[in-house]
């Protein structure tokens, strides 16, 4: 062979590598980009997720971030982020990976919150079941009825992934939900009294009463009542075992001091609690369900005589008065704190006048018996409840007009069907809603 042919089959050899090594990377770039757009598909969730994280506590490294994908290519910049992903996810705000359950021996968030919630209304029904009363009430520390399960996982998460010995908690097994559990309990505290009580009732009062109920919706203190006629012809003497459930929150803070936190705990703890994560925390857990908050106009012929106006878009028929009155079930007299009113599932609950709302729980079903409820603050004194929602649409602090909509009618909590639980209260006493009405 000559000088010449070598050098031609030395060039064909050259050309021949380097097309098999185009075909190779060509491949590669296919088996790439496909292996993105698996990944994108997986991950979309937890991507966006991401995004909401970095926007706030990965400010610089979004910056760094912006700056490599800059020079990469779509699938590169694809593998990057799913790279922050597992960073991110080994740290505190793992818990926002934790809406899936990536194997069989793993559940959600959701799934644990709705075990843990039937765990701890269990409790309160096995007081409720156990103890002889009359009358139940319910007292709390904080003025809130409801788990803050918002509360309880940003403690959890800082407490189990800060540690010395951090474990992710993107994945949520039996270990960790026996701690999430502990957490809960501990920050969420049970305990009951009771007491007699004996009050003279108006008989006309009660009798009257009785003949306007023609279904009776239990709510969170309805109760039965033993009584004995007085020497007055016109009253009656209500003699009451009251059994008081006392519900002990204890705030973040005040779990950061009883674990004794180290300061990289409490720094994640400080993170989670940002007034920015609301959102991700109520799309997390499933019970925020944001409705039309348009302002409409109630077709009632309730006229407001004072402040408020009705609460439902329709007139609605009161199953379950204000005050005391015959039980038509039991036939004994008992006494109600609100005023119910039956109305369809998914009927618009409208703020009864402008206001503050104070409490949105649409995270915790059970509710301390509320259920989803809203609390909203008109001023001078004035509140009023709304219970027993299958969803809420206005968040807490938020500032809302008479006829808005906040919420929707269900029957959450201690309820036995569809209706709307009104209260009203003045300086922090209950009234009677129906004295704001004609």
């Amino acid at each position: 062979m000559n000088r010449d042919q070598k050098q031609i089959r030395t060039a064909a050899n050259t050309v021949q590598a380097e097309r098999t090594a185009q075909q190779k990377a060509q491949q590669f770039a296919q088996r790439t980009q496909q292996a993105a757009k698996n990944a994108t598909k997986q991950t979309r969730k937890v991507i966006k997720v991401v995004r909401s994280v970095i926007r706030h506590f990965l400010a610089e490294l979004r910056t760094l971030t912006a700056a490599i994908v800059a020079g990469m290519s779509a699938a590169t910049a694809i593998i990057v982020i799913i790279c922050l992903v597992a960073f991110i996810a080994g740290s505190a705000y793992g818990i926002f990976f934790a809406a899936e359950a990536p194997d069989e021996n793993s559940i959600t968030v959701q799934q644990a919150v709705e075990q843990l919630t039937g765990e701890y209304r269990d409790e309160l029904e096995h007081i409720s079941d156990t103890v002889p009363y009359d009358r139940q009430e319910i007292e709390t520390n904080d003025g809130v009825y409801y788990i803050r399960w918002q509360d309880v996982l940003a403690v959890f998460s800082s407490r189990v992934s800060g540690a010395a010995d951090g474990a992710p908690i993107a994945a949520l097994d039996e270990a960790r939900l026996d701690e999430l559990r502990e957490i809960l309990w501990d920050m969420n505290e049970v305990s009951y009294t009771t007491r007699e009580e004996t009050v003279e009732v108006s008989a006309q009062n009660a009798n009257t009463e009785a003949s306007r109920d023609t279904a009776s919706e239990s709510t969170a203190n309805d109760s039965g009542a033993r009584s004995q006629e007085s020497n007055e012809a016109d009253t009656t003497t209500i003699t009451q075992t009251v059994l008081t459930i006392h519900l002990t929150h204890k705030t973040p803070e005040e779990m950061q001091t009883a674990y004794n936190f180290t300061a990289r705990q409490a720094e994640y703890l400080t993170l989670l609690q940002d007034p920015e994560y609301e959102t991700l925390w109520a799309e997390l857990l499933g019970g925020f369900a944001a409705g039309s908050s348009e302002i409409l106009m109630p077709d009632t012929t309730h006229t407001p005589t004072g402040t408020l106006q009705w609460p439902l878009p329709i007139p609605g028929s009161i199953t379950s008065p204000f005050g005391y009155r015959t039980d038509p079930l039991t036939g004994e007299t008992s006494y109600h704190d609100g005023t119910d009113i039956a109305a369809p599932e998914g009927t618009p609950i409208l703020a009864a006048a402008d206001g503050t709302v104070t409490v949105a729980n649409a995270l915790d079903s059970w509710g301390g018996s509320y259920g989803y409820y809203v609390q909203i603050d008109h001023g001078s004194g004035l509140q009023t409840l709304y219970a027993h929602c299958c969803q809420v649409c206005v968040t807490q602090g938020q500032q809302v007009q008479a006829g808005q909509v906040i919420a929707y009618v269900g029957h959450t909590g201690r309820a036995t069907g569809n209706h709307l639980h009104f209260e009203v209260r003045e300086n922090g006493e209950r009234v009677d809603a129906m004295r704001f009405y004609s």
